[in-house]
């Protein structure tokens, strides 16, 4: 469940209310998804439709539709961030 969501000038920030996953950035230009976990690991999704980025931005639960759609995407893990400086 969304509990913030900003525009930005290529595509969406987004925090969720979620047991695993913290934010996601979308580059709609780009298709990247990137994806933060409550611990601090990223991972960036490539070539993900604006299809499935609505239904994962949208879901009741982002992690079934991580798994179940935004992880057939390759990915990427990048460097680990520090969670309590995006939550604030």
């Amino acid at each position: 469940m969304i509990l913030h969501k900003k525009q930005t000038e290529n595509g969406v920030k987004a925090l969720y209310k979620s047991s695993n996953i913290l934010a996601s950035t979308y580059n709609d230009k780009t298709k990247e998804l990137e994806v933060i976990f409550k611990r601090g690991s990223r991972y960036l999704y490539e070539n993900v439709s604006a299809t499935d980025y609505t239904r994962f931005e949208l879901a009741d639960s982002q992690g079934k539709v991580l798994n179940s759609h935004i992880k057939a995407y390759s990915f990427k893990k990048l460097d680990d961030v520090d969670p309590t400086l995006i939550e604030e």
